[in-house]
């Protein structure tokens, strides 16, 4: 799939999708630290969406043998140690996925405390995505999944959004037309964005414990009214 790939990628409508998704990472990825940084899923040439961040070690996981990917694994059983990653990029993964849930319940397991997730997605009614429904098959086919929802996902794992960016906003159109929807990218138009990019942070939540309160000792003859003198 990915030998198909490669040549969409430089053709204009996936170059323009490309440059669009390494501006949006180029917002966040600078803002993340750590030491690890995986990118699970091989999207475009390997590497091309890591190169804004100030992680050194930083890898491309694939399914498959490719240029550009260090690690071969599924994204839905990491080989990686638990709380061993300070970053995780999913770029379109969880649409071509047959359960996404897995692949997030593994982002949980992988990332350490305070660590972050990326994701990029299309929007399910899009005009990238719309042009998927209604005509024949695109390079950017799956099963997209809605940014709120995904929101609600992830905060039952524990991830609390840091970061929503909607970018793509020219149709998929030929190249000249593409060309005279320019200004669609100034304008920013929510309705007319087909993707989006989520940033959430793996929250640790610490349990302080109460110190008890030691009972006073009790007098033996505490409770014997005192005598008096008359």
């Amino acid at each position: 799939m990915q030998a198909e790939f490669d040549p969409w990628f430089s053709a204009p409508m996936g170059s323009y999708l490309l440059r669009q998704e390494r501006a949006v990472l180029a917002e966040a990825l600078p803002t993340i630290f750590g030491f690890f940084l995986v990118q699970a899923g091989l999207w475009g040439p390997g590497g091309t969406l890591l190169r804004d961040s100030p992680i050194r070690t930083r890898c491309v996981l694939g399914q498959h043998e490719s240029a550009g990917v260090q690690v071969r694994g599924c994204p839905a059983y990491l080989p990686f140690a638990s709380d061993g990653l300070d970053a995780l990029l999913l770029p379109h993964t969880l649409e071509r996925a047959s359960d996404p849930h897995q692949i997030l319940r593994e982002a949980e397991r992988v990332l350490t405390g305070e660590g972050h997730l990326i994701v990029l997605g299309f929007h399910p009614w899009g005009p990238w995505s719309l042009r998927q429904r209604l005509g024949p098959a695109t390079p950017w086919a799956g099963r997209y999944v809605r940014a709120g929802r995904l929101q609600e996902w992830l905060a039952v794992l524990g991830f609390e959004t840091v970061r929503l960016r909607h970018y793509l906003f020219r149709p998929p159109f030929q190249h000249r037309l593409q060309v005279r929807s320019v200004f669609l990218d100034r304008l920013h138009w929510r309705l007319s964005a087909s993707a989006y990019m989520l940033v959430a942070r793996k929250r640790v939540f610490c349990v302080t414990p109460l110190r008890f309160k030691r009972a006073k000792p009790r007098r033996v003859f505490a409770g014997v009214a005192k005598p008096t003198i008359r």
